[in-house]
């Protein structure tokens, strides 16, 4: 990411310039180590990233904070983090360094043996959530049913929406592919199998409405080759309570795609070039972890 841009249009609406107030303590992005190699060419970018958030940064040696960081309802739940598309010794060592933080900050959370990416929970803000059927191939020792149910207990919800993952991506996330831009509506990407998962969708919450957000995908220039580029995808907003953090590519449908969210909601859009960071395979939401003030420890207020 070479810099952070802003634009402000004369409408209704206003997509405000990022890095201009103090770090929000709700806000966290990760560091990598500091003798990390596989980063070193992004040094620049993820600081960056970093200022344009105004996030706390969390040294617990990698920058995909989303999935190994607590999933947010009206309580925090640290899944366990073990994706099959890293080294079983590499994730449990990430795992343990970011909960060693948890703890030493004084977060309140419960534990769960359940195998879940922070990046495959996409939640409505209220009693629904969506989550793509890898959960299913990760936890085999659950039934379909048994999964759903502890699911529903631990989270406090009364909705969960399974849905297939993208053909061929190796990380099998929701949110490269949805977002509740609110309750009752969704935002729905562009990806191969769209059409098979709205009709899952419509099936198990036919009061929901979907919405097509276009998405640009750009392979060129993806970093790893074992992790397709992220560069293009939308989808892959966050939202607090107050904000929206819109990913900007350098893309002639940066603008195009910010003013239709903004027909959508009445937060702040805040609009942040990651147009480098995206070609290791992420976003906006994969690089960030979003906690309310409710739910942070008394240290951090």
């Amino acid at each position: 990411m070479k810099r952070l841009f802003s634009l402000l249009y004369t409408t209704l609406f206003v997509f405000t310039a990022t890095g201009c107030h103090a770090p929000l303590p709700t806000l966290f992005t990760g560091l990598p180590a500091q003798n990390d190699t596989y980063y070193k060419p992004f040094k620049t970018d993820i600081h960056q990233f970093r200022n344009a958030m105004n996030s706390t940064p969390v040294a617990y040696g990698d920058i995909w904070i989303r999935d190994v960081a607590p999933v947010v309802t009206d309580r925090l739940v640290k899944f366990t983090y073990a994706p099959d598309y890293l080294p079983a010794r590499q994730s449990r060592t990430i795992d343990r360094h970011f909960t060693r933080w948890l703890n030493e900050q004084g977060f309140h959370y419960q534990q769960s043996d359940i195998i879940l990416d922070g990046g495959n929970f996409i939640y409505n803000g209220q009693q629904t959530a969506i989550i793509t059927t890898r959960i299913l191939k990760d936890n085999p020792d659950y039934s379909r049913q048994g999964l759903i149910k502890q699911l529903k207990k631990l989270l406090h919800l009364e909705t969960i929406i399974l849905i297939n993952p993208e053909p061929g991506d190796v990380l099998g996330h929701a949110d490269g592919q949805v977002h509740f831009i609110q309750p009752n509506v969704l935002f729905v990407g562009d990806f191969e199998n769209k059409a098979a998962v709205k009709k899952q969708i419509r099936k198990a919450a036919p009061d929901l409405k979907l919405v097509d957000l276009p998405s640009n995908y750009q392979a060129a220039g993806q970093y790893d080759p074992t992790i397709p580029s992220a560069r293009g995808l939308y989808i892959n907003m966050l939202e607090t309570d107050t904000d929206l953090y819109l990913p900007q590519y350098g893309l002639k449908t940066d603008q195009q795609v910010a003013k239709k969210v903004a027909r959508y909601t009445h937060k702040k859009i805040h609009l942040v070039d990651v147009k480098e960071l995206s070609t290791l395979g992420g976003s906006v939401n994969c690089l960030t972890w979003y906690c309310p003030q409710k739910l942070l420890p008394t240290a951090i207020h």
